[in-house]
């Protein structure tokens, strides 16, 4: 969970603790880019961009000259908090770079800026080729968000020809050690985002009623969250 407001989160000790529901949360740890609170009765962890608050600080021309030296765990960090930058008048170039020069979890970690900040074609263009050349299935269902939040004209035939892709997959419904299997992860919010761009949820009952018996606790909890507003007749198969 990362706050959106960060000024409704500080406290007297901030940054020392933030203040979530009246409650004084802890640092526990704190990177480049973001600090991660703790709290130990709520067993619940928040994090922070430290873009928030203007105590960490970047520019274009940095990025470019700095990106091949850091770690992949800081490149990630910049590209999962680097949405508040979005003021500053080189942030689309930075986009642009990491969208060049970056790869499958940079590319997912960014897909929903890109989306929301650069022209419609660009993104949807770049996010196609992201999600053709990703590897990492977990990574693919931020692709698909991505795309289908662009609201470009092909979206939805995209995102169809990609769930058709995933249906084909043997793994789709294997059980995993983890209680997730990401396969039937992304086929499942492939469908809910097909469905918010306006796909009829008829079209795609057959799969989502067999998403919803799937052997992975975890991919049933996803179900829930993602499709049953949009089959409330199959909750009770659940």
């Amino acid at each position: 969970m990362i706050p959106t407001d960060g000024k409704k989160l500080r406290g007297e000790d901030y940054p020392a603790t933030i203040v979530v529901d009246g409650v004084h949360v802890p640092l526990q740890h704190e990177s480049r880019f973001k600090r991660i609170y703790h709290s130990v009765e709520r067993n619940t962890s928040y994090g922070q961009s430290r873009f928030l608050d203007g105590s960490a600080s970047i520019t274009a021309s940095e990025l470019e000259r700095d990106w091949a030296t850091w770690t992949e765990d800081l490149q990630i960090d910049f590209c999962q908090n680097c949405l508040y930058l979005f003021g500053q008048s080189d942030f689309r170039e930075m986009l642009r770079f990491i969208m060049q020069h970056g790869s499958s979890k940079h590319w997912a970690a960014i897909a929903l800026t890109v989306a929301y900040r650069l022209p419609q074609q660009e993104t949807f263009d770049f996010l196609i080729r992201a999600l053709r050349a990703t590897t990492d299935i977990a990574s693919a269902a931020n692709m698909t968000q991505g795309i289908a939040e662009t609201k470009h004209p092909d979206a939805e035939a995209v995102l169809r020809d990609h769930l058709a892709d995933i249906w084909m997959q043997p793994a789709l419904w294997e059980n995993s050690s983890s209680g997730i299997n990401w396969i039937a992860y992304n086929a499942t919010t492939c469908i809910d985002y097909l469905i918010k761009l306006g796909a009829p949820a008829a079209d795609f009952a057959g799969h989502a009623r067999r998403l919803s018996q799937h052997v992975c606790s975890l991919n049933r909890d996803s179900w829930k969250r993602h499709l049953s507003k949009h089959y409330p007749e199959m909750t009770l198969h659940n």
